[in-house]
């Protein structure tokens, strides 16, 4: 496993990738709270330039690159990355022994008894913590 360069640390900040980087294999890269806080920082920030635009541009101007720019940068990408969490969630759910339990919870793919996030290569409590829902 690699260790992410700063670029990659920037784009993992406001998740702008739509693909899983190849140094996340042992968690999981996208979770609920990832995505949400990621698109909150970019529609913050598309909204700061949307003021500052309003500054110097006409009105019209403005309303058409506030929305435009919203949709395109600040929720289609989130909307993107949970439609790929939610696969992932549901590829977990139906393959591996932690989709069954009750202590399993796919909000953020992660076992409540260890607190560590859940992967499809093994069960985090090895089987020994499995209880069936």
């Amino acid at each position: 496993m690699r260790e992410p360069t700063e670029g990659d640390k920037f784009l993992d900040l406001f998740l702008l990738r739509m693909r899983e980087p190849d140094y996340a294999i042992d968690q999981p890269y996208y979770t609920t709270g990832s995505i949400v806080a990621a698109a909150l920082m970019r529609v913050s920030i598309l909204g700061a330039a949307s003021f500052l635009l309003s500054l110097y541009a006409q009105s019209n101007t403005v309303w058409w690159f506030a929305m435009l720019s919203l949709w395109g940068i600040g929720v289609y990408p989130a909307w993107m990355q949970y439609q790929r969490f939610h696969e992932r969630v549901e590829k977990i759910t139906a393959g591996t022994l932690c989709g069954a339990c009750r202590h399993f919870n796919p909000t953020n793919q992660l076992c409540m008894v260890l607190d560590e996030h859940v992967t499809s290569e093994h069960p985090p409590c090895e089987g020994e913590a499995w209880e069936p829902k």
